[in-house]
């Protein structure tokens, strides 16, 4: 199995409906965050993955009184990290029972009011080769490599009880991540389809075979970043992404280069009014390359 997950920061990307997603750009650099209050959810597999890597952004509101951070991402029974705090923070991580890291009183590394970069590698392991791999705010909490590190999930649980605790720019892969990787939301400068025309800026596949195919504003990432600056992974969605009926049920992630027009994965769109498709695949193309190109979807059965 190979995958990788984007999510800017939206709770309706998650493989469960009871997230919330907060909006501000004081609290994410994508202008969206979310906190998921089911302890066992999060995000959904396809197989169980032998390991896989984590950079995520974390906005902590504060510890207020009765206000708890209760934050943990990981996999199987207890394998992964922890925040917790009522007047102070404490950071810690797991593999099954074992207590790998515990640090107590640690608003200097992960500030309070503040946005913390975690970054971590979790790998399977039977025979003391497991690994658990955390960095946050380029602090080296635990580097783990030989300790007994098992499960049989295949869902990566994402918790946060509350707003206290806001999570963004997550990416999850079973390929290394560079803790320099980033996401970027792009705006939408022209659409080009033979789908109707919604009229409230959704439209409707009626035949198989319709395509939508937007173009996108770099001009932002050219100024921040520099027009040469690597893209590493280009993650299309559609929100909301629904069928009406069983026949045509199925979207393609397309892109649109000089006339030539590459799939990059098919996906089925549930019957949820408010679902959605995301798609994720890797590229080397530079920054400025996307301005030349389409991105979007084909209907079909």
């Amino acid at each position: 199995m190979s995958f990788k997950y984007i999510n800017p920061g939206y709770a309706e990307l998650l493989s469960t409906s009871g997230g919330t997603t907060v909006t501000g750009e004081q609290y994410s650099k994508t202008g969206v965050s979310f906190w998921q209050p089911s302890k066992e959810r999060g995000v959904e597999l396809s197989e169980v993955p032998t390991e896989f890597y984590g950079k995520f952004d974390l906005y902590i509101l504060g510890v207020k009184g009765r206000d708890d951070v209760d934050f943990s991402l990981g996999i199987g029974y207890q394998n992964g990290i922890y925040l917790r705090g009522y007047r102070s923070l404490t950071f810690s991580g797991l593999a099954g029972t074992n207590s790998l890291f515990y640090k107590s009183d640690i608003a200097e590394i992960i500030p309070m009011y503040a946005m913390s970069t975690v970054w971590l590698h979790i790998k399977q392991g039977n025979e003391n080769n497991g690994i658990l791999h955390v960095v946050v705010n380029d602090h080296e909490f635990c580097n783990k490599r030989d300790i007994n590190l098992s499960y049989d999930s295949r869902t990566i649980k994402i918790f946060s009880d509350n707003n206290r605790a806001l999570i963004s720019n997550l990416i999850l892969s079973d390929a290394p991540i560079d803790p320099r990787e980033q996401i970027a939301l792009l705006p939408i400068t022209a659409t080009q389809t033979n789908m109707t025309d919604c009229g409230d800026g959704s439209y409707e596949a009626t035949a198989a075979g319709q395509e939508i195919l937007q173009s996108v504003d770099v001009s932002s990432l050219i100024s921040q970043y520099g027009e040469n600056s690597r893209v590493v992974s280009i993650a299309p969605f559609a929100k909301p992404a629904y069928r009406t009926a069983e026949g045509l049920c199925a979207l393609t992630a397309i892109e649109k280069s000089g006339g030539i027009i590459t799939e990059h994965g098919r996906h089925i769109a549930g019957q949820d009014t408010a679902g959605y498709v995301m798609g994720a695949y890797d590229t080397s193309l530079r920054v400025a390359e996307l301005a030349e190109r389409q991105f979007g979807w084909r209907a079909g059965t």
